[in-house]
């Protein structure tokens, strides 16, 4: 009988219960799916609703990734809530229950863990996700990291004083994300998705609301939407689940939704039919953006294997896109840069596909014909089979290398996944379940399944066509769309001519060198550090670090001659560097190259350093001898064709133009310059610099060096010493390379005391401060420690002060700088985004940070604050091939102390000392030896162009 009651009882208590809103789901995604989640997944949920997903992971060792997803974002504010769920997200930094205002970011840096990389927060469309990377998986520690997640969940005070304090904060975050790339991204979103909530919902809102917002609205917000039946907590990292949910259900279980109505947001629908066409006419993108676009309402799906089916024949049309237009951007003369295919769900109630790329001004018909030419070919005639085997092999490698690499996932990155995946409804599966699924989907999939999922995207009756950046000059918006809707009917009734697909070429083709048996090696084991050295005696010598870190994943570095320190002209590295990106090799174009590699993991990029030239590539394991021979075919027979010159100066004069219109650029080209007296290690050369470079002077300058300078050949990764030492005397053994002379560095003048007033071109409300000290050169080691720690200290200094303190800047930024090729020379350079008219007495307050860093010294306190993360940190970067790679391999022939560095480097950093940081500041950051850079946006930038337009 009692039972009976009970159960009578809540029946009765289920009828007179309000309905449960349709926009708290509750649910999983694998319910009521015929797709089976990850094994190693733990899924669960309290009796308040809060559901949670617990994932045993190892890497990084000893640490747990904490994730709090709040199912709401700027789609479930009202019109006069806009903003106030972005705002809500940094008000939970600023005092909740167990952890006052001013407290948390402190009580973070004393565990270890340092602000922003840690901890952090992003608001987005239907998501707020708060995330915390423990230093350690001990139970008190993830028992205090669920107490933060708890109190962000149900504790926050939204005192008023805070709230007024943050306003600021908010405002210059605003300002610091406003460019001319990110407002044209804006209104194409707003264009593409008119007639829906996510045209009126920018996540940063709009400043009559963050001006006025206060307690009680941010306290509505907050109690409607921040209840446990709307939150998931994910654990991943180095724990066991049992016990971890005993700790989580502690923290969470008594947590109690408010009594707040809940109205959930009508998204609207996007119309389906007919051609619309935006102009945007914005100089300070440097370029002219062109897209074609279709946009289309869908249901959302329960996931299940049909549905995914569906999906990877899309995914493979949008592949399949994109290499015909990377064929054609390899086109001489082509208008194309950087063109991209892609194609996707949004919010799980939108499709969408485009076609989109960059093009020189004044060429954007022939780059919109060729959009839509590519486009009309696919869909007339279809794709090819020889396409389609390519882009099956692209995703079997992908599928393959999550495989492999399974073991040594980050925990973050998964976190990051299983909140994605939740929040589109997918079932999560392990690297092992898709390969198992997808790979037999892949192998039965058919071109009649694939040109039929093409036309399936694209085939509706409604197109969107953007045209920003530089634009016609003389010509209005009107004029401009009108010539737009001409030339895009006037194509469509055009007959379309048969694709042509680009000519396959073999690869590899170099002959075998003949390396004698008998060929002396010298090697050496540097068995503290677990690294092999091996001299060839040909000029090429092989570092080799065998890691468990990585399953399976190898990274190779070749650094040889001097970089830019023998660079004959200035401007000659940055035009190398662009076109060796934008070539294959001598008989296979890039394209081609592409082509030849498709079905491995392989890469491998250029660069000119400061004091060396360098190829870094990776790779899986059993790739490693194609990774070995692509490198063989760049330094054997580099390609240096015009039309590759061509695009690599044509990306060139866009990045210069798009770098004109932004502070941050400007201060690259010439801000970095004048703090190093000229020093071409810092910053970027002038435009009219780069102009003068011609391809017979790259040639010229990289064909002998890529010939005869000798290499180190640096190995990382999950590999057999043994096997890698093989195959680099396979590939290098019979090399005949000679030193050349290094020029020594010029001495570098520091413009201490000097102040520069710099103009972007640009009328974005936006400076940018930049306040440097001249330092130290980077080769005692124990003080460049000692500076990092410093830049550290001086970076909370100023957290504290200008952002929590005057709400002036929204990341504040402070980094050491020593030189590697100067000797004697380093910067400590301080950063900030700001309004225009504030520069000068937020440039006095940075003075007068380091002057009290002077005078008074730094605390104790500090040192703590700044060490425990960065100790945290050092323990992280020691389990990672790319430390052992950058830190320590590369040009330790050159540089063999580096060598030594991981014996110290943890108990280097922990034996400092606050009054050896006190005495670098007194040393190095008086005030008056400052040099200052503000770069603000010119009262007028010359022709702002037609406005935009849409019809």
């Amino acid at each position: 009988m009692t039972v009976l009651s009970a159960d009578r009882a809540r029946a009765a208590e289920a009828e007179t219960r309000p309905a449960r809103p349709s926009c708290l789901t509750g649910g999983w995604p694998q319910d009521g799916s015929d797709l089976r989640p990850d094994p190693s997944l733990v899924f669960g949920r309290l009796a308040n609703g809060l559901q949670y997903v617990l994932m045993p992971n190892s890497e990084p060792k000893n640490r747990v990734a904490l994730y709090l997803l709040v199912r709401a974002g700027s789609l479930n504010e009202t019109d006069e809530q806009r903003g106030l769920a972005h705002f809500l997200e940094h008000m939970l930094f600023n005092g909740t229950t167990h952890y006052p205002p001013g407290t948390l970011i402190k009580y973070f840096q004393s565990l270890g863990m340092g602000f922003g990389g840690d901890t952090n927060a992003q608001t987005g469309f239907d998501e707020t996700i708060y995330n915390l990377l423990l230093p350690s998986a001990d139970a008190a520690v993830l028992t205090d990291g669920f107490k933060v997640l708890a109190d962000y969940a149900r504790g926050a005070l939204l005192l008023e004083t805070e709230v007024n304090r943050e306003r600021g904060v908010i405002l210059s975050e605003k300002r610091s994300r406003d460019s001319a790339a990110a407002r044209v991204a804006k209104k194409q979103m707003e264009f593409d998705f008119t007639g829906t909530l996510v045209a009126r919902r920018d996540p940063i809102g709009v400043e009559e609301v963050l001006n006025t917002a206060d307690s009680s609205r941010l306290r509505a917000f907050y109690d409607s939407w921040y209840r446990p039946d709307n939150m998931v907590v994910v654990a991943v990292g180095d724990m066991q689940p049992q016990e971890t949910a005993k700790l989580l259900e502690k923290a969470f279980v008594g947590l109690k939704a408010a009594e707040a109505p809940i109205l959930c947001p009508e998204m609207g629908k996007v119309k389906e039919s007919g051609l619309d066409i935006q102009i945007l006419p914005e100089p300070e993108l440097g370029a002219t953006n062109v897209a074609l676009t279709t946009v289309s309402n869908i249901q959302p799906h329960i996931d299940s294997q049909a549905w995914e089916i569906e999906q990877m024949r899309q995914y493979l049309v949008s592949i399949l896109l994109d290499n015909r237009l990377k064929q054609l951007e390899q086109q001489p003369n082509s208008p194309l840069a950087q063109p991209r295919a892609h194609a996707g769900l949004f919010l799980r109630q939108y499709n969408y596909a485009t076609l989109a790329a960059r093009t020189e001004t004044g060429t954007w018909r022939e780059a919109l014909t060729l959009l839509q030419t590519t486009l009309g070919q696919a869909l007339k005639d279809g794709f090819t089979e020889d396409e389609l085997v390519r882009s099956k092999r692209e995703v079997k490698a992908m599928l393959e290398k999550e495989v492999q690499t399974a073991a040594s996932r980050d925990s973050r990155q998964l976190a990051d996944e299983i909140i994605r995946k939740l929040g589109d409804g997918e079932v999560i599966l392990s690297p092992a379940q898709e390969m198992a699924f997808y790979g037999p989907v892949l192998d039965k999939l058919t071109l009649a399944e694939v040109n039929g999922a093409l036309r399936q995207l694209w085939n509706g009756p409604r197109r969107q066509i953007h045209l920003a950046g530089v634009l016609d000059p003389g010509l209005t918006a009107a004029q401009l769309q009108e010539q737009v809707r001409e030339l895009y009917l006037a194509n469509q009734a055009k007959d379309l001519p048969a694709w042509v697909e680009a000519r396959r070429a073999p690869f590899p083709y170099l002959t075998l060198p003949t390396v004698a048996e008998n060929e002396h090696i010298g090697q050496v084991s540097l068995k503290e550090i677990g690294v092999e050295t091996v001299s060839l005696a040909n000029g090429v010598l092989l570092n080799i670090k065998p890691t468990d870190f990585q399953a399976n994943q190898v990274m190779l570095s070749v650094q040889f001659g001097n970089g830019r320190q023998d660079e004959p002209a200035a401007g000659m590295a940055l035009s190398a560097e662009a076109l060796m990106r934008e070539s294959g090799i001598g008989r296979l174009t890039r394209e081609q190259l592409n082509q030849a590699l498709a079905g491995t993991n392989v890469t491998l990029d250029f660069a000119v350093g400061p004091e060396s030239f360098s190829f870094n590539g990776s790779s899986l394991r059993n790739e490693f001898e194609t990774l070995l021979q692509l490198l063989r075919h760049r330094l054997h027979d580099p390609a240096f064709r015009p039309e590759d010159f061509r695009r690599s100066r044509e990306n060139l004069h866009r990045m210069y133009d798009q770098l004109a219109g932004t502070a941050e650029g400007v201060a690259q080209i010439q801000g970095e310059r004048f703090l190093a007296g000229g020093s071409p290690e810092y910053g970027l050369p002038d435009w009219g610099e780069v102009e003068k470079i011609d391809l017979a002077r790259i040639s010229g300058w990289l064909t002998p060096i890529l010939a005869r300078d000798p290499l180190e050949i640096n190995v990382v990764g999950d590999i057999d010493p043994a096997e890698a030492i093989k195959l680099v005397r396979k590939y290098f053994g019979a090399e005949k390379r000679q030193a050349p002379e290094a020029q020594p560095a010029q001495p570098i003048v520091f413009p201490a005391g000097e102040e520069r007033h710099l103009q972007a071109a640009s009328t974005i409300d936006r400076a940018l401060l930049i306040m440097a000290w001249q330092t130290a050169d980077f080769w005692d080691i124990d003080r460049t420690r000692r500076l990092n720690l410093l830049a550290s200290v001086f970076d909370d200094r100023l957290r504290i002060k200008i952002r929590e303190e005057l709400g002036a800047t929204y990341s504040p930024q402070v980094t050491s700088q020593p030189s590697r090729t100067s000797i004697g020379f380093g910067l400590m350079k301080s950063s900030l985004i700001v309004a225009p008219d504030q520069a000068g007495s937020l440039a006095r307050a940075i003075r007068a940070v380091a002057a009290g860093l002077v005078s008074k010294g730094v605390s104790e306190d500090e040192l703590h604050r700044a060490l425990e993360p960065t100790l945290t940190s050092i323990k992280d970067i020691k389990r990672n091939n790319r430390y052992w790679m950058e830190s320590v391999l590369n040009l330790s022939s050159r540089h063999p102390q580096q060598l030594q560095w991981p014996l110290t480097i943890l108990e280097g950093f922990a034996a400092i000392k606050a009054d050896q940081l006190t005495e670098l500041a007194r040393q190095y950051l008086a005030p008056e030896r400052a040099a200052t850079v503000i770069v603000a946006p010119m009262a007028t930038a010359g022709p702002a162009g037609p406005p935009a337009t849409k019809q």
